[in-house]
């Protein structure tokens, strides 16, 4: 057989070998198409890479940042234990906030916010020595504290004929029976024209009186 017999092909057979060149052919192309784009894609992979690190150092950044605030924050915050008031020192016990409060050797938080509640229930203070009717105050306690503390005598009035039988009875000074009595002596006989009307009714003893006097107003 001649070799040229080896060249010879069918109508049928020759386009199909054109087809596949064809196909060969565009295989080609499109491989040299994308050719370059997969080598363009290093870059990319570097620039992965980069925004790794940037991460990295972002997180780092950041870290680095919060510390620094937290830093910031503990030295401008107030110091942990409050600064005590020194021997001769001494605060104004109507005027002082609780922070004031817990300058006072022995004065922590609970005390102060207690003192400045009692305070306000009462009206002000009119001696220190009421200081001992807070919950918890005890005579060592308060002989301790005395020395830091000063005071200007105050007193909020309760407008006796006017006041609800709830603001009497809110009163440290007035109970619930005595709120009674003077809300039932108002509505019998009318207003309470002076403290010595109060005097007159059981439910009030002598201490009583003595106690409330600077706390009510008669007009």
């Amino acid at each position: 057989m001649n070799w040229k017999d080896y060249l010879y092909f069918q109508r049928g057979d020759k386009t199909a070998i054109i087809l596949l060149l064809i196909l060969i052919l565009l295989a080609g192309i499109l491989y040299a198409v994308s050719y370059p784009k997969q080598t363009r894609t290093q870059p990319e992979n570097i620039s992965d890479n980069n925004r790794f690190e940037a991460f990295i150092a972002n997180m780092k950044y950041t870290e680095d940042t919060e510390t620094q605030a937290k830093q910031d924050r503990h030295k401008n915050s107030p110091p942990l234990y409050q600064q005590k008031l020194k021997a001769g020192e001494t605060i104004e016990l109507n005027s002082a906030d609780t922070t004031a409060l817990k300058k006072i050797p022995k004065i922590g938080r609970g005390f102060a916010n207690r003192i400045v509640k009692y305070r306000e229930l009462l009206g002000g203070f009119n001696h220190i020595e009421q200081l001992k009717e807070v919950w918890g105050m005890d005579d060592y306690l308060f002989d301790d504290i005395k020395p830091y503390m000063t005071l200007t005598a105050k007193s909020r009035k309760i407008k006796i004929n006017s006041a609800s039988f709830r603001e009497l009875a809110k009163h440290p000074y007035i109970n619930y029976k005595q709120a009674q009595a003077i809300t039932d002596i108002r509505e019998r006989k009318g207003a309470i024209g002076s403290i010595g009307r109060l005097e007159l009714l059981d439910e009030f003893s002598e201490k009583d009186i003595k106690r409330l006097s600077p706390y009510l107003s008669f007009d």
